[in-house]
């Protein structure tokens, strides 16, 4: 969970590099003194190893992540590490391609008014109304504001959101960058 500087040599014909020198650049010692913080980081991580193709210069997932970690290092986090968690999650789908439209519907491309409950199919890619099949998962207009906000970098989820909300970024990435569940 540090951030490290490290030297990699590739060499010709063989699958593997070698590391020839590994430093500690950012030590994140707080982050390791909770569970939760712990757990979150852990999430975060698994998301990106699975989500992004080997060698490939990825620097807005990596800013995210940075910035993730960053804050769950904190003595006092800005948020609670789940909702830290669920901002990064919703930041790195949008960074991959895949963010979860939460104002209309992805089949027609119908709205859904602000203050209206509507289906939620983050394989689908979002809202699926009920002409377009829209079952399951169902979000109040509250909750589609709060996780809005929080696919702008706004932790203001409340904490019956979380839990959806970390099934939904689960759920994106299983379905949109062939991800498979741990």
């Amino acid at each position: 969970m540090h951030t490290l500087d490290v030297t990699l040599r590739e060499r010709s014909g063989a699958s593997l590099l070698s590391l020839p020198s590994a430093t500690i650049a950012v030590p994140r010692i707080r982050l390791l003194s909770s569970y939760d913080r712990l757990e979150s980081a852990g999430i975060a991580l698994r998301w990106v190893r699975q989500a992004t193709p080997v060698r490939t210069a990825e620097p807005e997932v990596w800013s995210i992540l940075e910035r993730l970690l960053d804050d769950l290092d904190q003595p006092t986090p800005p948020a609670a590490p789940t909702a830290l968690l669920v901002v990064a999650g919703l930041l790195l789908l949008q960074a991959l391609g895949y963010a979860i439209e939460l104002d209309r519907c992805v089949s027609c491309g119908r709205p859904c008014p602000a203050e209206r409950s509507a289906h939620v199919d983050a394989a689908r890619g979002g809202l699926v109304c009920r002409r377009c099949g829209g079952t399951g998962l169902t979000l109040t207009g509250p909750a589609r504001a709060r996780l809005k906000e929080a696919s702008r970098g706004v932790p203001a989820l409340e904490p019956e959101d979380l839990q959806v909300a970390v099934e939904l970024v689960e759920t994106g990435l299983l379905a949109h960058a062939n991800v498979r569940s741990d």
